[in-house]
């Protein structure tokens, strides 16, 4: 019998892209010109930015709300073609104590219990004028306690952000707080202690924008639309990226050299790829990267939600869900007329524990939010789990990303996107981390 050898192709390229997310996507797009490969390990693209279609309903994974504060950004969504797009004032909410009220939680405590208000509000001072700045707090307990105050800290930032971790506050670092977390004044406090406004604009979400019909995955289907579509390999994944050689090796047993390399697929799993001298050290502090998990439900209702909020935050361990958002609420051009969806999020680490506990979870606060009168209202709900779901900033994270980042440096690998550099971020930053990874290439 003749046995044939597989034959193994080496393909080259200039700059290889990990990942067709929006980063991956943006870096191809700006790279126009260059030579250029795309790898991507899943059939199709866009990453978590996507979104799918059942029984007339459109469903997103989770919320992806796009904020637009940089001019780059503004000036590239109105340039993609066929993107149609709506903005939107954000009606962000937090239910506690039995109780709906505005986003964030640290200026709108009015209508909680009285005691409530009363330690949001003198914490909150007390924090303002007895807290010890004369050190960076270590860790996000520290930060929220200095600057929010003991009663806020108690009632919403502690309790909401451990269920979110999936780890205590304390085991986090808290180098992203000032970008993303409002701090009031005392006077915002206090008003919103005593006054209930439809909504609030603080926050870097304040406004945002969505596409008019497609959901969230006609964002990188119109930037995908710019792009070399025959520099894009889908269902390709390497398995070992020798840095000195310069050669990615693929599952297939295929290898591309290339002389860049721009990642933006989970920094942890790039790290773990990697072979070169030295890279023992970049493999220890991939084992101490830890991210959650977030099991959700896309949800489908035969009537509209008693409540018009776009989403809402759970803080209270006695719900297993940490948020619930309607994108129904967002744009009623995702679902059919009359009808109502939503998404219900649990965050963990491994794998969901229980699957029925999660359910009868989630249709149980629908139920104690007053949101829909009974579970008859449910037309379909479907289960989903996004792996790598939120960054948890490990303690020695500052160390170890300035190692991470001095070696890229030195080993001409460019980090982008939200796992890729292994940060919290937005839809808006993954898009222009991939312009600068281009322009970083480009020299």
């Amino acid at each position: 019998m003749l046995l044939r050898r597989k034959v193994y192709v080496m393909q080259q390229t200039h700059t290889l892209i990990l990942g067709a997310g929006l980063a991956g996507l943006s870096a191809a797009y700006h790279l126009d010109g260059h030579e250029y490969l795309v790898i991507e390990k899943n059939s199709s693209l866009g990453g978590l930015c996507t979104s799918e279609e059942k029984q007339g309903f459109v469903f997103d994974q989770t919320g992806h709300w796009l904020h637009m504060r940089d001019e780059n950004m503004q000036r590239l969504a109105a340039a993609l073609p066929g993107l149609d797009r709506v903005t939107i004032e954000r009606r962000a909410h937090v239910f506690s104590h039995n109780t709906i009220t505005c986003y964030p939680f640290q200026s709108h405590t009015f209508g909680l219990p009285p005691q409530v208000i009363r330690e949001c509000v003198l914490g909150f001072i007390r924090a303002r004028y007895e807290s010890d700045r004369s050190r960076p707090p270590a860790n996000f307990y520290e930060w929220c306690m200095a600057n929010l105050g003991e009663g806020i800290s108690r009632h919403f930032m502690i309790p909401y952000n451990s269920k979110l971790y999936t780890v205590h506050p304390r085991e986090f670092a808290c180098h992203w707080c000032d970008t993303y977390i409002p701090v009031p004044t005392i006077e915002q406090v206090v008003d919103g202690a005593l006054t209930d406004p439809e909504h609030d604009s603080a926050g870097y979400n304040a406004t945002f924008s969505y596409p008019r019909s497609g959901g969230i995955g006609a964002l990188p289907e119109a930037l995908f639309s710019l792009c070399q579509p025959e520099r894009f390999l889908f269902n390709v994944h390497p398995v070992a990226i020798d840095m000195q050689r310069r050669i990615a090796r693929l599952a297939s047993g295929d290898e591309i050299a290339f002389k860049t390399l721009i990642s933006t697929i989970p920094l942890r799993d790039f790290l773990q790829l990697v072979r070169c001298g030295g890279s023992d050290r970049l493999h220890e502090a991939a084992g101490r990267m830890k991210i959650a998990s977030v099991s959700y439900y896309n949800a489908a209702f035969k009537t509209a939600p008693a409540h018009p909020g776009h989403w809402f935050y759970i803080p209270e361990e006695r719900f297993m869900p940490c948020r619930v958002g309607f994108y129904s609420n967002v744009h009623e051009g995702m679902v059919p007329p009359g009808c109502s969806s939503a998404y219900i999020e649990y965050t963990h680490q491994g794998p969901l524990a229980d699957e029925g506990a999660f359910r009868s979870a989630s249709v149980e606060l629908l139920l104690q939010m007053g949101l829909f009168a009974s579970a008859d209202d449910i037309l379909f709900m479907d289960y989903r789990l996004i792996e790598n779901g939120y960054v948890i900033f490990h303690r020695e994270y500052p160390e170890d990303m300035q190692m991470i980042e001095r070696w890229c440096r030195e080993s001409g690998v460019v980090l982008a996107g939200r796992y890729g550099r292994w940060v919290y971020s937005a839809m808006e930053d993954a898009v222009l981390d991939g312009m600068r990874a281009a322009e970083t290439v480009r020299g």
